[in-house]
């Protein structure tokens, strides 16, 4: 029973001591097979960004978390990873309006917004009458009593004309916490005979922020001939270079003219085909021949796409570019030492931990000050990478059997000596009499 014992004690050192060797080696630049050199245009100590590129998102995780930055001196440089989206979005705050009244030819009214002030931007603010073209001013404060300027000169107009109307209320203005906000309207002098009566104030926080695309070009491959749904079509088998995001395909088609039910798809996995968008490709004739685009709902990961035209009786038309595109990964960090380079960006490592630095918090998202563009090389095999050891199991198949035996041995031997146990302490027979039948 000892000897087995120490087998299996063995063979758990073993295991876990294969768990550490793998911890540890994460912590070492030896995990990660791929590396490219950053080199910040500057060089000065300040705010860089690049964008990730396509090379390195088709080698690292989807979620980028394996990306590393280290530093010539092999110091590792926390970093901030924003994915380049449009935005377009506003949060209504609520308010209260106060002191509501006309002043000459203008109008104002005082708006609270409570003891616990958001952060607040814009303005939406409902007047009287049509046809107008009004000038607006807007002043913050803390207290109610000592007032500045947030925004002077804007204008809000309403017209119509022709069955149709155009129309803008919004003011923007600096980001700012100000409990309470005056507004001032006033009048329109070529259509208004007094200031005008403020209906509605509406504040809110808005963020509006312009996205990056990035797009390379693909080649274009040799349609094929076959049928879709009964009907005769083509179909361009497209290898985007890498598994990468995608979220828009942009043809250039030299026909004149024409309207064709398309298709595309994912075909990655043949027996798992993907349905990414569908529609018309549409080019009337006169029309000036700009690119066809094709935008996907959501963003996507993929390696090869098919794109499926339905012809009917015409002739297949004739693709002569194909462009990819797909959301930019931006990846900003600080340089505190002008002499740390070349920098080295390691990426390949599906088993690393994401890093969660301090620093992408401290990055607002609506970065102030645009950081400096850095170069970015190519990618390079790390020479010092090792691959993590296979599973003890699969260096030493044979092991697991041997484990399985000894357990099953030892198994075994506790079943027996339990019988034996059971047996000596079972009362015996004749309503457990140690004396014969009718003795006494």
């Amino acid at each position: 029973m000892k000897k087995l014992s120490l087998v299996l004690l063995l063979f758990l050192a073993a295991a876990v001591s294969t768990s550490i060797i793998a911890v540890f080696a994460q912590a070492s630049m030896s995990s990660w097979p791929f590396f490219l050199e950053v080199i910040p245009r500057h060089g000065a100590p300040a705010t860089y960004d690049f964008v990730v590129p396509l090379e390195v998102m088709d080698k690292s995780r989807e979620d980028l978390a394996d990306l590393r930055l280290y530093d010539a001196r092999g110091r590792e440089i926390p970093y901030a990873l924003r994915i380049r989206r449009e935005v377009d979005d506003k949060r209504e705050v609520a308010v209260s309006l106060f002191d509501q009244a006309r002043i000459g030819s203008a109008s104002e009214v005082s708006v609270d917004l409570g003891e616990n002030a958001v952060q607040h931007n814009e303005i939406e603010v409902d007047t009287t009458g049509l046809n107008f073209r009004r000038r607006v001013e807007v002043e913050g404060s803390e207290t109610g009593k000592d007032w500045r300027t947030l925004k002077t000169g804007d204008v809000i107009f309403d017209f119509e004309g022709q069955n149709r109307t155009v129309k803008s209320n919004r003011i923007s203005y600096p980001t700012s916490r100000y409990r309470y906000l005056r507004v001032r309207v006033f009048a329109d002098e070529l259509t208004d005979k007094e200031a005008p009566l403020i209906n509605g104030v509406k504040v809110m926080m808005a963020i509006r922020e312009q996205g990056e695309l990035t797009t390379w070009d693909v080649a274009v491959p040799i349609y094929q001939l076959l049928r879709n749904q009964g009907a005769p079509a083509s179909a361009w088998t497209i290898d985007l270079g890498g598994r990468v995001p995608l979220n828009r395909l942009t043809l250039e088609v030299a026909d004149e003219s024409f309207s064709r039910p398309f298709q595309l798809e994912a075909v990655d996995d043949p027996q798992n085909i993907r349905l990414l968008a569908s529609g018309e490709l549409t080019r009337r004739v006169g029309e000036q021949r700009q690119p066809l685009v094709i935008t996907l709902d959501n963003e996507e990961y993929a390696r090869k796409l098919r794109l499926l035209i339905t012809d009917y009786s015409n002739q297949t038309i004739s693709i002569s570019a194909i462009k990819a595109g797909a959301t930019a990964r931006q990846l900003i960090f600080a340089l505190k030492e002008a002499n740390g380079q070349p920098l080295r960006l390691f990426f390949g490592n599906p088993k690393a931990t994401a890093p969660h630095y301090d620093f992408e918090k401290q990055v607002p998202v609506r970065v102030a000050v645009k950081p400096a563009r850095s170069e970015v090389g190519a990618v390079i095999d790390n020479p010092d990478y090792k691959p993590e050891p296979l599973p003890l199991t699969e260096r030493i198949p044979w092991l697991i059997y041997l484990v399985l035996a000894a357990s099953s041995i030892a198994l075994a031997m506790i079943l027996i000596s339990l019988a034996r146990t059971t047996l000596r302490t079972k009362p015996q027979a004749n309503g457990g009499s140690e004396f014969p039948a009718g003795s006494g």
